[in-house]
Parts: structure tokens; C-alpha cells; sequence
């Protein structure tokens, strides 16, 4: 299966094609994505994630042509 990622700017592009998608085994949850897109375990918490546009646990089940994208949240001052 095949879904779009929009990745966070950190993370390792080399898992996805020139067109933003990641190839994945059909069951696939979003915490293989976190795995193979090399996000560090201490920015993870950081980071805020939606699957079609939705806030998701990491165990949530992907499925062929989901969005994923990354957000950081933004501070100012």
C-alpha cells in the first residue's frame, strides 16, 4: 500500500519517492512510519501528527492512500 507523508524536517526523506509517498506492507500502524522516517524518540513528543487530517494514536492502522502529515507547534514571543 501506498500513503502520502508529509514529513516533519528532520526526519530521513530517503523511505520516500519524489512524490512524498512511503510504500508499506499492508497492517502497517503509524509508529513504523515514525521508525522509518528516523524521527528521534525525545522530539517525538514534539511533534503532532494527523492520518487524513485527524489526530491518531501510533497504533493506529494505516491504510492504502492515508495522508500523514507532521506539524511542529510554533512559539513566539
Amino acid at each position: 500500500m501506498k500513503v502520502q507523508v508529509y514529513p516533519p524536517p528532520f526526519a530521513s526523506l530517503t523511505v520516500l519517492d519524489e512524490d512524498g509517498m512511503m510504500v508499506l506492507p499492508p497492517g502497517t500502524r503509524l509508529f513504523s512510519v515514525y521508525r522509518r522516517l528516523k524521527i528521534p524518540l525525545v522530539l517525538q513528543p514534539l511533534v503532532i501528527c494527523q492520518v487524513n487530517y485527524q489526530r491518531v494514536k501510533l497504533n493506529t492502522q494505516l491504510k492504502d492512500g492515508d495522508v500523514i502529515s507532521f506539524m511542529l507547534p510554533l512559539t513566539g514571543g
